[in-house]
């Protein structure tokens, strides 16, 4: 009986952690598909602001709208000071993924964990 009860034990543990490592793939999937998508979102970005700031388009667009430029005087400059750099902005470091209650987490010391990289550009 006893035998019995250890190996159903470490049937379902291994099962959990079969479970788990699907569970795993999914979120890393779904987790390389938004990173794609911002990737993808931040190079058009990229793209739009360099060529609405391109000095020859605001040269067109100035002209096609008769508006003359001159330098600004000193009254016109607004100083912005920068806020000091803290890393990682924690609204970025949410994944929106809660951890939910895991009642077979006393093992997972039985398998080891994959941790993601990044790929460098």
């Amino acid at each position: 009986m006893a035998s019995i009860a250890v190996i159903t034990l470490v049937a379902l543990v291994y099962v959990h952690q079969q479970v788990e490592l699907v569970k795993l793939s999914y979120t890393i999937e779904t987790k390389e598909k938004k990173l794609k998508d911002v990737l993808d979102r931040k190079d058009r970005l990229t793209y739009n602001i360099n060529n609405l700031q391109a000095p020859a388009r605001l040269e067109k667009v100035l002209l096609s709208k008769n508006i003359d430029v001159g330098f600004p005087g000193k009254n016109n400059v607004v100083k912005v000071a920068r806020l000091p750099y803290h890393g990682v902005d924690e609204r970025l470091r949410s994944s929106g993924i809660d951890k939910k209650f895991n009642m077979f987490g006393i093992a997972d010391f039985l398998s080891p964990r994959a941790e993601a990289q990044t790929k460098e550009r």
